[in-house]
């Protein structure tokens, strides 16, 4: 048993120093990703004009207010009447019984006791009517055109006249409630305090020649602001007597910076050329015992000198020849491709990591249709560079898509 056992060590032991060694070689470049949705390239410019959607809320909070304010006035001044009607009346009957007692004295009429008359007391008068304070707008504040301008940067254009105009319009802050969470116990237990609320953005863009060609609404979903951490709950009520009058502003401003922020990113991913960044998985072979991989080393060198040129033109043209020359180095190598002989220099695994390094090369010449099979294929061999391919389609979707629309 144990020879068998020791016979079994020498075998793996002996397939593991003879079997292919991959370098996973995770390789960054840049590129510059296609838009969605196509501004005519005879148009490189573009403005921004800023509607300022609060101010309507605003309108509507001052008329609201100045009605509450009339009604207010309105019940005041009706308790002020029925109090002064009702000081009148008791002053009436309180100076009736004093007539009726000073001309009773007067006469010389006394209590049966022969004890003078008892004067009337002095009447309870009711209180006065309180005039009603006047009642504040919380009124949005006003926002700087500049900052929207600013914090609008389209890749790929410059901003100037008679090019794309953008339209954003920032409306009011909306559901606003404040959200405790208690954490820890005894001393070192902690209140956090978070304003959730939510600030859409509509943007529209057009060009002179094509019209509208996006026009919708963002950021409905809620989002979160962290006014602080406290030992106490009644530290925060106590600091948020001092913040009243610049909380509501200290939100506003960063909900709005925010919302801008997240505005610009969904515009420049949807309309705008931005320079991405990518972090492909790219593969070699390290070493082998008994195979001779100098080509393969070759070919890859090739691969990233061609991923390294993408970022050259937007659609890659500057790198077409360097991807090129690097598929015909690894298809060179696959004609020697033998899936079924495990021990063949190009065997299953290495069949496999070659397939994942062409759809790679393949996306970047936009034919996505080769890229898609190598994927399949390298799905097909299985292994590691099963759960590469698979993780690699959603990308090669992405990018078909935004090719397909530019073209």
């Amino acid at each position: 048993m144990k020879k068998l056992l020791l016979f079994g060590a020498l075998i793996s032991i002996n397939l593991g120093a003879s079997a292919q060694i991959i370098d996973d070689n995770k390789v960054r470049f840049d590129y510059i990703q296609l838009p969605n949705i196509v501004i005519d390239e005879s148009y490189d410019t573009y403005e921004v004009i800023v509607e300022h959607g609060y101010q309507q809320a605003n309108q509507d909070s001052i008329l609201l207010n100045e009605a509450r304010q009339k009604l207010a006035m309105d019940a005041y001044e009706a308790e002020l009447a029925w109090y002064k009607r009702s000081i009148d009346s008791i002053e009436r009957s309180y100076l009736t019984q004093m007539a009726d007692w000073e001309i009773r004295t007067n006469k010389g009429e006394t209590q049966a006791n022969g004890q003078p008359l008892t004067q009337p007391t002095s009447p309870m008068y009711p209180s006065a009517p309180i005039y009603p304070e006047a009642i504040v707008s919380n009124l949005h504040s006003e926002l700087n055109e500049t900052t929207v301008i600013n914090a609008t940067d389209l890749q790929g254009f410059s901003k100037g006249a008679n090019g794309a105009k953008i339209t954003i319009n920032v409306p009011p802050i909306q559901d606003i409630s404040i959200k405790e969470t208690k954490k820890g116990t005894g001393s070192s237990t902690k209140y956090t305090y978070h304003a959730y609320y939510r600030l859409p953005i509509e943007l529209t863009v057009e060009t002179p020649s094509q019209g509208i060609l996006m026009k919708l609404r963002i950021l409905e979903d809620q989002k979160s602001y962290k006014i602080g951490e406290y030992k106490s709950k009644y530290e925060y009520q106590r600091e948020m007597i001092d913040r009243k009058v610049t909380f509501n502003a200290d939100l506003e401003r960063h909900a709005r910076t925010q919302a801008l922020n997240i505005a610009n990113s969904y515009l420049n991913d949807e309309i705008a050329y931005p320079v991405k960044t990518r972090v492909a998985e790219l593969y070699q072979v390290k070493r082998h015992k008994n195979y001779d991989y100098s080509d393969v080393t070759t070919a890859y060198t090739y691969t990233i000198q061609a991923v390294e040129l993408v970022k050259s033109d937007k659609y890659r043209s500057s790198a077409l020849d360097a991807i090129n020359k690097a598929i015909s180095a690894w298809e060179v190598i696959m004609e020697e491709s033998n899936p079924s002989e495990n021990k063949a220099r190009i065997n299953d695994k290495i069949t496999a990591m070659i397939q994942c390094n062409l759809a790679e090369l393949y996306l970047w010449k936009a034919d996505f249709n080769q890229a898609e099979l190598q994927l399949n294929l390298a799905i097909a061999n299985g292994g590691k560079f099963k759960r590469h391919a698979e993780d690699e389609k959603p990308f090669l979707a992405n990018q078909k898509k935004r090719w397909d629309a530019t073209h």
